[in-house]
């Protein structure tokens, strides 16, 4: 099966491209501080949580200057608020708030960040805030923006079409040097179910 089967049928596309590209996604982002117990707590071995005796090995390796760490990103936490908006149908705003953990960045120059797989936007691609690596070369970034009302039938359910969050950093003759990506994050992130 090819990938492009799952994507929106082009008259759907074409009218969520319409609707989400003059949308303000009053995007704003605010950097969080990272720690062991915060890294230990998003790292999973053979799919679970780690053992307690893991953790303190985590807790040692953080200690340890000379330990490079891999290039990573991930999404630690989604959340969703909804206010009401009689300007809106349906009558709400709602905002969601994702916390994103990177490790192993280069400490000198920002990591760019983009929900990839987002169908409807131009390119298919919203551009977040930049993060700064501390000089641990991790980051913190809890990302905010307003969601998109669209139909739930419009809705992309392949694993490979949700949204992908890309990260990349430019060497100074802007060659990409480091990146990472996580995918299948939930669509809600970008979209509001709207019946």
């Amino acid at each position: 099966m090819n990938d492009s089967d799952n994507a929106p049928a082009a008259d759907t596309s074409a009218a969520i491209t319409s609707a989400a590209g003059k949308r303000d996604l009053g995007i704003s982002s605010e950097a969080f501080e990272v720690t062991a117990g915060l890294v230990a707590a998003n790292l999973t071995f053979g799919g679970g949580q780690l053992p307690g005796e893991m953790i303190s090995t985590v807790e040692r390796i953080w200690l340890d200057k000379d330990f490079i760490w891999p290039t990573t990103i991930t999404v630690t936490r989604i959340m969703l608020s909804a206010e009401p908006s009689a300007d809106t149908e349906p009558p709400q705003e709602v905002w969601s708030r994702v916390s994103i953990l990177g490790t192993g960045w280069a400490t000198d120059r920002p990591v760019s960040l983009n929900w990839n797989n987002a169908f409807g936007f131009p390119g298919a691609s919203i551009t977040l805030p930049d993060a700064q690596p501390d000089p641990a070369g991790f980051f913190g970034l809890d990302v905010v923006l307003k969601t998109t009302p669209r139909r739930h039938s419009d809705f992309v359910w392949d694993h490979n079409n949700q949204l992908v969050l890309v990260a990349q950093q430019k060497a100074k003759d802007g060659q990409i040097e480091n990146s990472a990506a996580q995918r299948a994050i939930p669509p809600h992130v970008v979209w509001q179910w709207a019946l």
